[in-house]
């Protein structure tokens, strides 16, 4: 999200698609957060909604059978992410749109709500992306989104910056900048609310597997493009915390975000 380096959206879309098959499989706080996510919405269940950033379809299923929400659009940057999502749902009445976020290719005032599990952090340019969601809402329309906040992976940054002084974790935003965008782009009644989950693994390695199994790369134009070396991987775990058993902790600060439409657009 709107930050000071310049995200490679190739990179984005190649990372995601590559994440496809693996996803499911790692995507441990992707589920929790979306669970949160949808105790969070109140939208009647003939709403049209778009849920931006599907993924393998997860969210996208916890919509119709927990939200019971009845009109849904699934939407993602990764045909292969698409793919599994159709095979997760199995149900042809979700239409699919591969299309990139930042670009929603709705007509302005035709949906009454845009949701969005940990997905919005891979956009470059939030209140340019903000104000397209706020284009494509209908009066009295709701967004409702989770993302990273920017502490988020802050002891993998710090073990990083012992190795070289490149960027290897993409930053984040923080909750004051979300909310200013919002407010920019014409939202009301917004309300935000960060939460960290701490998650421990074995170790680095387990760590940086599970990022890549979910397509969270670092897709920083400005990130080191070789290889990392075993001199340079033996200096970042030495530099990474150890918990007493051994072991590691990841902490991960999500921001919950709530925004309405006036009724006079």
């Amino acid at each position: 999200m709107e930050t000071n380096v310049a995200l490679d959206k190739r990179q984005i879309r190649q990372s995601f698609a590559n994440a496809a098959q693996s996803y499911d499989a790692m995507a441990t706080l992707q589920r929790k957060v979306g669970h949160e996510l949808i105790a969070k919405l109140a939208m009647p269940h003939e709403a049209m909604v778009v849920d931006v950033g599907c993924g393998t379809g997860f969210f996208t299923q916890q919509l119709r059978d927990r939200a019971l929400l009845e009109n849904i659009l699934a939407l993602d940057v990764a045909m292969p992410m698409l793919l599994k999502a159709r095979q997760r749902l199995d149900d042809i009445s979700i239409p699919l749109v591969c299309a990139d976020a930042e670009q929603l290719p709705f007509a302005s005032h035709s949906i009454d709500g845009l949701v969005s599990n940990l997905a919005l952090q891979w956009c470059q340019g939030l209140g340019e992306m903000f104000a397209d969601v706020f284009r494509v809402l209908r009066a009295n329309g709701s967004f409702v989104f989770s993302t990273f906040g920017e502490s988020a992976l802050c002891e993998l940054k710090a073990a990083w910056a012992a190795v070289d002084d490149y960027p290897h974790v993409n930053d984040f935003c923080n909750l004051s900048l979300i909310k200013q965008h919002l407010q920019a782009a014409g939202f009301v009644d917004v309300q935000l609310e960060s939460r960290v989950y701490q998650i421990k693994y074995n170790d680095v390695i387990e760590l940086m597997r599970e990022l890549k199994g979910i397509g969270a790369h670092n897709v920083s134009q400005a990130r080191n493009k070789t290889l990392t070396t075993k001199g340079q991987l033996q200096v970042l775990v030495a530099a990474y915390p150890k918990d007493d058993d051994g072991k590691i902790t990841a902490s991960y600060e999500i921001i919950y975000v709530q925004a309405k439409v006036g009724g006079d657009i």
